[in-house]
């Protein structure tokens, strides 16, 4: 692979990175606030979306970094 290719395959992957961290503080917060509220299911429902969301960034780092 070419330098400039490589360069931007992981420019990509260092923002899909930041965005799981991000994912993965808004997560915390979250659960954080379900323990004081185990019933809210607006908050579960939050939570299970964010971690779906952080799972696809996972797979398309992954098959980014497969591919080359």
């Amino acid at each position: 692979m070419n330098p400039y290719k490589q360069f931007q395959l992981n420019k990509e992957v260092e923002e899909m990175a930041k965005h799981r961290i991000e994912i993965h503080k808004k997560r915390i917060k979250l659960s954080e606030e379900l323990e004081n509220d185990w019933y809210n299911k607006e908050l579960q429902d939050k939570i299970i979306e964010l971690e779906e969301e952080s799972q696809k960034l996972k797979k398309k780092i992954e098959a980014l970094q497969a591919n080359f």
